[in-house]
């Protein structure tokens, strides 16, 4: 598999860690071959930072039409992720941030935002204006600081859902047989008790196919799958005063909800991380895989998929199907603008065009998954059929990011995996499991001054 190839393959899983690592304070020495401001008497250079990754690669290939329609060089400077946020932030503590803006998720930002490295995109309301903000899901999230100032624009917005197989959901023997045994329509679950039913129709193993993907691999993204089902039943990290809300009644039924639809899965699946996962479903061996949207794209390359054409993509549900208050975790990459920049006019100049409807769907089908609604809702919506759901998806939520705390990480991507872990293999109880979370929680809390 090639380098390219792999981008897509694991986009969200680098995506996570580099959020995680966000909050871990280490340092390395800066990257070379980074450059700076134009200098007098040459013709203006915007230097951007990022990760690499395939929504890099998206953005950088309208570099041309940019530097056409303004006549300002745009010059990306990329670094492997495990160094980025590493070289990123040593840069900016010593007062050598030579580059104009920064590509970044949104978790990096109060770091970056509180000992004022970044500034606000703009504080003029007709230039932000020209932005389109409404077209953002989940734009509310990007406003930081005492002034509640829009520090961060979304280039991309990746989140967890169901991907199915429509060759199976759309075949009539299996619709008849569906509707004879539960007595409703086979159709992407709208209830968190219909993705059960339908994970239980579709498992079988003497057939090689399981009813449902999950990833049960001590892992942040095994915490996604608790706190999706956290969420739906009113639970949540913290409240706040920052007193942990998963200790209770709605933990417990969340662990059971995710226990239960495990009897749908392949013998293998406790054990499986992000390869595992996305293998067992490429390959057409789950009629449903709760994942990313990254999984998705993949689905669509034969290289990499044997069901190209044949997938679809749904929400996870809720109890029911009024979700308009259950809150989501969704991942956003996008810009910030460097506080030492001499050019933050060209800055905003570009924020405006690459997070264009009209850039979006250009860059999209290089390697990125637009984050305005508009263009996932557009053009490329009969190409893109996970679009739509996730625009839905995107709309249908109250979406909130990861903890922008610095103990966040260690919450999400270690205190409550371990726990899940620990009751999905039989070690604790729901009850056990959540007391002892909450323990290490409450320890860690008090030893930050929280």
């Amino acid at each position: 598999m090639n380098k390219k190839k792999m981008g897509w393959m694991m986009s969200l899983v680098l995506g996570l860690t580099v959020v995680l690592s966000a909050c871990s304070g280490n340092n390395a020495s800066p990257g070379e071959g980074t450059t700076g401001n134009s200098t007098a008497g040459e013709s203006k250079t915007l230097t951007i930072m990022a990760e690499k990754s395939s929504h890099a690669d998206a953005f950088k290939s309208i570099i041309p039409d940019f530097e056409a329609k303004t006549g300002v060089k745009v010059n990306v400077v990329e670094l492997p992720y495990d160094q980025y946020h590493q070289q990123l932030t040593l840069k900016y503590t010593s007062g050598s941030a030579d580059f104009d803006l920064a590509y970044v998720p949104i978790g990096w930002v109060p770091e970056l935002q509180v000992p004022n490295y970044i500034v606000p995109i703009s504080t003029d309301e007709a230039k932000l204006s020209e932005l389109e903000l409404d077209d953002f899901p989940g734009i509310e999230n990007a406003y930081f600081g005492a002034n509640n100032e829009l520090y961060f624009v979304p280039y991309m917005n990746e989140t967890q859902g169901i991907l199915y197989r429509t060759d199976l959901f759309e075949d009539e023997q299996e619709k008849a047989a569906f509707q004879e045994k539960y007595g409703y329509e086979l159709a992407p679950p709208a209830t968190i008790e219909q993705y059960k039913q339908i994970a239980e129709f579709f498992n079988r193993p003497d057939e090689n196919l399981s009813g449902v993907t999950l990833m049960g691999e001590k892992s942040i993204l095994l915490g996604f799958a608790f706190y999706n089902r956290l969420f739906n039943y009113g639970g949540d990290l913290y409240d706040a005063d920052y007193k942990q809300q998963f200790n209770n009644e709605a933990g417990v039924k969340a662990l059971n909800d995710l226990q239960e639809l495990f009897q749908f899965t392949s013998a293998a699946s406790k054990q499986y991380g992000w390869s595992d996962a996305s293998g067992e479903f490429l390959q057409g061996r789950s009629a449903m895989a709760e994942m990313a949207t990254t999984i998705a794209q993949v689905a669509q390359d034969p290289d990499q998929s044997r069901v190209v054409g044949k997938v679809g993509f749904s929400a996870i549900p809720g109890v029911d199907e009024n979700t308009s208050d259950v809150k989501r975790f969704y991942l956003p990459f996008g810009f910030v603008v460097t506080g030492s920049s001499e050019l933050k006019d060209e800055a905003f100049d570009w924020i405006e065009f690459a997070t264009s409807q009209e850039m979006m769907e250009k860059a999209a089908p290089v390697g990125n998954i637009p984050a305005r609604t508009s263009a996932l809702t557009g053009a490329l919506a009969s190409e893109y059929s996970f679009y739509e759901p996730h625009a839905d998806i995107m709309n249908s939520f109250r979406l909130e990011p990861l903890p922008l705390i610095p103990e966040g990480a260690t919450v999400t991507g270690d205190i409550l995996p371990s726990a899940v872990s620990r009751f999905l293999n039989g070690e604790q109880s729901a009850e056990d499991a959540l007391k002892q979370a909450a323990e290490e929680y409450d320890e860690l809390m008090s030893s930050r001054g929280y």
